[in-house]
């Protein structure tokens, strides 16, 4: 079971108290989100803001310069450049403050390298480009899960592990993220941790709206209960989608003018949460490094069956223009998916029904934990081929995920988390669950070099077919030739 435990800090701020709010997180062009009148913006207090790192207190750099490139045209830079100056921003101040606070440490120059023209699609080229070139203006790459992974092979990053002073186990490292998402046995070229908050901010889960769940079924902590007894399962989530279902216009079918169960649209972030939710591993890290696929276990044709009879079920929507959100904001749908934490809080600041998170269901009771995807956009850093600082990045990057972890988390958790409603020990309990269900799979994280078969389901629910074993056998003996492609080269490279 792959589940990836956010670090101790973010579990004890979720749990402080009673108040944490249901509007949590941002939209990538609003990460920085005001709290609202009478939000909760006291300090946590808690030991984790004076965790110390390994770090010598004697290492003195010299004022040597070290490169950060950062996408910067989503909101997102706020975490890492934190802004030209001071604004008053809890975040970016943040932000700005631990990023002196690490010059001052070490003795360094962080020079930040925003750039506001890539994406998911570009950033492998954006980068190749420096890589190439030798360019060593940039030490540290920031940039999206989907197109730096497939880069694992063409050798242009440096073995973290290598790195003198990077202690991964301290708690504002992601290792298990780190570990699936990388080949051989002693090697991490991606890192995830506190100082790149992305991860949490990409983490799937849904939301339901409260109002309809008290009017239509009951207490809407009866709901929190069931996740907390573990009994949160696709067949429940099919139940209580069809139950919510009005057919409104009368016309036998379910559409938009209807009051709906569920509410998405077909494309990656709506269905690939579904396949990864249950227990099933679809590729391995072997002893020796490789990297299996099994694909074909009785599993993954009985999540195959429920996942498409649900999208396809009375009260389930999702063949629409990308209007879902508008649907659940204006009270119209019982629950929506393809909401990571980070995308809700902006865009449904101000919906007037109350709501509330939930994590993604189990495939069923015998499951024992929650599995929640983070997106292929998430953020990952690499180290640069080309740097001449070597022998201080470890330093730099160590430096900044623990003074990241005592400051910068804590201030997004205050504004981002903390925005508009009450919640209770109940409601922070289920945050909870959400961020400890975090997963990945290799072949997701890798799928634009692997047939796409990490997002297979797309294609099965798109087509209303449970004839998962036809469509995986159609890619697994190319997707096992791809994966061993992809080993060999990652071993000519390194």
């Amino acid at each position: 079971m792959r589940t990836h435990r956010i670090t101790a800090l973010l579990l004890a701020l979720v749990m402080a108290g009673s108040t944490l709010l249901s509007c949590g997180g941002t939209t990538e062009t609003d990460i920085t989100s005001e709290p609202s009148a009478g939000a909760d913006t006291e300090p946590a207090g808690t030991e984790e803001e004076t965790y110390p790192d390994n770090l010598l207190d004697a290492l003195d750099f010299h004022g040597t310069e070290f490169g950060i490139y950062v996408p910067a045209n989503g909101g997102q830079e706020v975490f890492y450049w934190g802004g030209a100056e001071l604004s008053g921003d809890v975040v970016s101040d943040a932000a700005i403050q631990r990023n002196l606070a690490v010059e001052e440490r070490l003795n360094v120059k962080l020079s930040h390298r925003l750039d506001a023209d890539v994406d998911h699609n570009s950033i492998s080229k954006k980068i190749g480009v420096y890589l190439q070139s030798g360019d060593a203006s940039v030490d540290f790459f920031l940039g999206q899960q989907y197109g730096m992974v497939p880069m694992i092979t063409e050798g242009g990053f440096v073995n973290a592990n290598e790195l003198e002073h990077l202690d991964f186990s301290q708690p504002w490292w992601s290792t298990g993220y780190m570990d699936e998402i990388s080949i051989g046995t002693d090697t991490r070229y991606f890192l995830a941790g506190d100082y790149i908050l992305s991860t949490l901010f990409y983490t799937d889960a849904l939301l339901f709206n409260k109002v309809i769940y008290e009017n239509t079924f009951g207490p809407a902590d009866d709901l929190y209960q069931t996740v907390l007894e573990g009994a949160w399962t696709m067949d429940k989530l099919a139940e209580l989608t069809e139950a919510a279902y009005v057919d409104l216009n009368n016309n036998g079918m379910t559409d938009q003018d209807d009051r709906l169960g569920y509410v998405t649209y077909l494309n990656g972030a709506s269905v690939d949460p579904f396949m990864y939710l249950s227990d099933m591993d679809y590729s391995r890290h072997e002893a020796d490094g490789t990297i299996s696929l099994h694909m074909t276990d009785e599993l993954a044709v009985t999540l195959t069956e429920k996942v498409v009879g649900f999208f396809h079920q009375p009260g389930s929507l999702y063949k629409i223009e990308n209007i879902h959100k508008e649907l659940f904001k204006e009270g119209k749908a019982l629950f929506v998916g393809m909401q990571t934490l980070g995308a809700a809080g902006t865009f449904f600041r101000d919906m007037t029904d109350d709501y509330g998170f939930l994590p993604y269901p189990k495939l069923d009771e015998s499951q024992k934990n929650y599995r929640c995807l983070v997106t292929d956009i998430v953020l990952l850093g690499a180290v640069s081929g080309a740097s001449q600082n070597l022998d201080i990045a470890g330093a730099v990057l160590e430096a900044l995920g623990s003074e990241t972890y005592r400051s910068v988390t804590p201030a997004w958790y205050e504004t981002a988390l903390k925005v508009k409603y009450s919640r209770d020990d109940i409601s922070a309990q289920i945050i909870d669950i959400i961020h400890d269900a975090m997963t990945t799979d290799f072949i997701y994280a890798c799928n634009a070099s692997l047939s796409k078969i990490g997002v297979v389901m797309r294609t099965l629910v798109g087509n209303n077919s449970t004839d998962y074993i036809s469509a995986v056998a159609g890619l697994e003996t190319a997707v096992s030739t791809q994966l061993a492609e992809i080993v060999e080269a990652y071993e000519k490279a390194n």
